[in-house]
């Protein structure tokens, strides 16, 4: 398939075609067969290259999309264009998963296995690549390539080989309408793909004379002859029959390959053609970011700031000139100018307001577009909270927060003295050093520059934890409970009650007892609280009696103390 003025890239891949069909005809080595291989791989790797540059052609109608809504112009010529484009990539897509089909059809009959992965398969269900052909076995099997695309007659090949040329000659029709057939100025042009190219010069009469070089490339690259020489045979055979028979299958393999790259070149060709029919210099762009916008740079609490989140697309290669002032230089007689990004002062607190242009190319000229920017200084300020209370008690792990304002979370820390600040679990955490009284906590800054600034130091009173409560259960010191009540208790428990605003605090119980006035019995209470069966006899005969209840627990800084509580059973 050759014709026409042809890229580096078009010759490559028609040598790499003859060189195919030529080591067709030959009894091949295993050398040879491995060669084939190598030929699909490279083959492949021009498929990929064509690829990106069918993306980067669909990248630039989006550019020039841009431009046409940034000057208000009409869509109408871009829309027919741009569909046209748009449905040349499906067909195209769905003509390459139909040569891959037929090439894994083929492939499964000598392996057992399908070799296309779910990988391969794009949104729309067509297949876009097969695995390597290094890992099939039977690289040598002529026969099922000869059985399913030619037959026992190589002078009449059967139906499925002759289809093969007939898809590839359809997808060259339908693009090739597209492309030629379209009203222009009051003009209406049109084109017919002849049966052969004998027939090209006439059908191309109706065509736009800008195209007919363009046109006529493009049939010549997809054209198939319908009979071709056979070196073995020494006569005329069908196209199939010459491509196929006695074809080892990686060779039949490799076949399909080419033909797969020819339908992506010439996608290629008919997308830059189609782009170029959009006349329309684009804006330059070559990254895309997201971007957050808003009215303000500063809130205070209990407002609200409406926040604008974007797409920036820009060219990262073009250095465009700015021109602003800030306050009272506003105006454009005092604008300072310069490219790429620019520092504000923070120097004076207060609003503040940044005014300028910015340059931007359009159809090669420079066209300056206005902008602005409000922004607020504030003088930092710092602030130390404890949640639970406002001391430190020793031997805990007392949850601080720091704040300053101007400043975002990730870059403010503390400092302690007379106490250690630890990070758990996105936390702060202040532990008292021994034998101090008194403790203080300092909120650090980071400036975006990497420098600190305190922005404010506070002092802690520390203290030993408050004692705990003892509890037999729901009893508590002092109560009068029901004997049913007392005999439902099993296990005693030490922790604050409601009047301590401190939580996650343990006391473990290491032991203790229980007995009753007037009862020689006395009952145990085992490490973690729990209490053994003569504690539960207790409890049964303690009617009208006094319930005494010891315990020894553990504090958090592994200090051992007793506690105590006295109860009456009616």
């Amino acid at each position: 398939m050759a014709g026409g003025k042809e890229t580096p890239r078009q010759k490559m891949i028609g040598m790499m075609y003859l060189v195919l069909t030529a080591l067709l005809a030959l009894n091949v080595s295993k050398e040879v067969i491995s060669a084939f291989v190598t030929i699909n791989d490279k083959l492949d790797a021009s498929s990929k290259i064509i690829d990106n540059k069918i993306e980067d052609d669909h990248a630039a109608f989006n550019m020039k999309k841009m431009t046409l809504l940034a000057n208000k112009s009409d869509l109408t010529t871009f829309n027919l264009w741009n569909n046209k484009a748009d449905s040349l990539k499906a067909l195209s897509n769905e003509t390459v998963s139909f040569l891959l089909s037929e090439c894994n059809s083929m492939i499964e009959a000598s392996e057992g296995k399908k070799w296309v992965s779910d990988k391969a398969f794009d949104a729309s269900g067509n297949i876009m690549y097969l695995e390597p052909l290094k890992d099939i076995n039977s690289k040598d099997n002529y026969d099922i390539p000869t059985r399913m695309f030619v037959g026992g007659n190589p002078k009449q090949p059967n139906e499925r080989g002759l289809n093969v040329r007939l898809q590839i000659h359809n997808y060259r029709d339908r693009v090739l309408k597209a492309m030629a057939n379209y009203t222009e100025a009051n003009s209406i042009w049109s084109f017919t793909p002849p049966d052969n190219v004998n027939g090209l010069t006439e059908a191309l009469k109706s065509a736009n004379p800008k195209d007919t070089v363009k046109l006529a490339q493009f049939y010549k690259s997809l054209t198939i002859p319908e009979m071709l020489y056979d070196d073995g045979e020494q006569q005329d055979l069908p196209w199939s029959s010459v491509t196929f028979n006695h074809a080892p299958i990686v060779a039949a393999a490799a076949m399909f390959t080419s033909f797969k790259v020819d339908i992506k070149n010439a996608q290629a060709m008919a997308t830059e053609f189609m782009l170029a029919k959009i006349e329309e210099a684009p804006y330059y762009i070559n990254k895309i970011e997201p971007m957050a916008m808003a009215a303000k740079g500063y809130i205070n609490q209990g407002d609200s700031l409406q926040l604008n989140v974007l797409i920036a697309a820009y060219d990262s290669t073009e250095s465009n000139i700015i021109r602003y002032g800030m306050d009272e230089d506003t105006i454009p007689e005092r604008w300072k100018e310069t490219q790429g990004p620019f520092s504000l002062s923070g120097a004076s607190a207060g609003l503040h307001k940044v005014k300028g242009v910015i340059g931007v190319k359009e159809r090669g000229k420079i066209a300056w577009k206005p902008w602005e920017f409000d922004y607020t200084v504030g003088q930092p300020t710092g602030i130390v909270s404890l949640p639970q209370m406002r001391i430190l008690y020793r031997g805990f792990k007392n949850e601080v927060e720091g704040t300053a304002s101007g400043f975002p979370n990730e870059s403010i820390s503390l400092q302690g003295n007379g106490c250690r600040i630890v990070r758990e679990g996105g936390k702060w955490i202040a532990l008292p050093n021994s034998g101090v009284r008194n403790a203080t906590i300092s909120v650090i800054a980071r400036r975006d520059d990497g420098s600190s600034i305190n922005v404010g130091t506070y002092s802690f009173d520390v203290k030993p934890l408050p004692d705990p409560e003892l509890y037999l259960g729901s009893i508590k010191n002092g109560q009068t409970v029901s004997r049913g009540t007392a005999v439902a208790q099993t296990r005693t428990s030490t922790r604050y009650d409601n009047s301590v605003n401190l939580t996650g605090v343990n006391f473990p119980i290491l032991g203790g007892t229980i007995s009753a006035s007037g009862l020689m019995l006395k009952g145990k209470i085992l490490p973690g609280g729990g209490i053994d069966e003569n504690a539960r006899k207790v409890l049964q005969q303690s009617s009208g009696k006094q319930v005494m209840v010891t315990v020894k627990y553990e504090t958090p800084d592994l200090i051992t103390k007793e506690k105590g509580i006295l109860f009456t059973v009616r």
